[in-house]
């Protein structure tokens, strides 16, 4: 997968590899230069980077209209998402590794 690289004319000012760091830079150059951060959220270049790095959810729901603690906010409910253990329902916790619901004892 590429980086997204954010740019300030022909200067890389910051570079992500992935949501979270998407995320990280977000916030860090919010105060450092958001006039560039802006620029790549209102021309869809951080939609298009996660389209074209498979996180479709996530470029669905970064708008070109956000501003930038919104998509900082879109961000950490995709890393919060990701940390939170899925719950596991009675028929998967009846059906675990080693037992089978057929098995005769």
């Amino acid at each position: 997968m590429e980086p997204f690289y954010f740019k300030r004319y022909d200067m890389v000012i910051g570079k992500a590899e992935n949501p979270q760091q998407l995320k990280a830079e977000l916030e860090r150059l919010r105060v450092e230069d958001p006039l560039a951060v802006l620029y790549h959220i209102k021309e869809g270049h951080v939609s298009l980077w996660l389209a074209a790095s498979g996180y479709s959810d996530l470029a669905n729901a970064i708008k070109p209209s956000m501003s930038i603690e919104e998509a900082i906010v879109v961000l950490s409910r995709h890393s919060q998402a990701k940390k939170t253990p899925a719950r596991k329902t009675p028929q998967a916790q009846k059906t675990q590794v080693g037992s089978s619901p057929n098995r005769k004892k």
